[in-house]
């Protein structure tokens, strides 16, 4: 994708791209590259509107393209995860992330 991360949808960017002010509903569970699930529930967030999010920006660019129950898988590099602090919990430093995301 555009932001140099991996997504497991191929063409996704050829789907209709979400203007902001769309609103959306998803969960999303983080792992790190051996698969192990950092936080026990995933993350919901429900009727938030494009423009105004507070999210990972490649969660946020893969959702502007995704349909409604569509799941995808993203890669995202460190740098555009939570880069050099981690999130003081669970994410160390220059950690890359897996991400399984579900539009609900």
């Amino acid at each position: 994708m555009s932001l140099n991360y991996w997504v497991n949808i191929e063409n996704l960017q050829q789907n209709r791209r979400k203007p902001d002010g769309e609103i959306i509903s998803y969960e999303y569970d983080i792992y790190d590259f051996d698969w192990v699930k950092l936080y026990a529930k995933p993350k919901k967030n429900v009727n938030v509107q494009f423009g105004r999010f507070e999210e990972l920006k490649a969660v946020e660019d893969v959702l502007r393209y995704m349909d409604k129950n569509q799941e995808a898988i993203i890669l995202v590099p460190s740098v555009l995860a939570f880069g050099t602090y981690g999130d003081n919990d669970k994410i160390p430093n220059d950690m890359p992330l897996i991400v399984k995301i579900k539009v609900l």
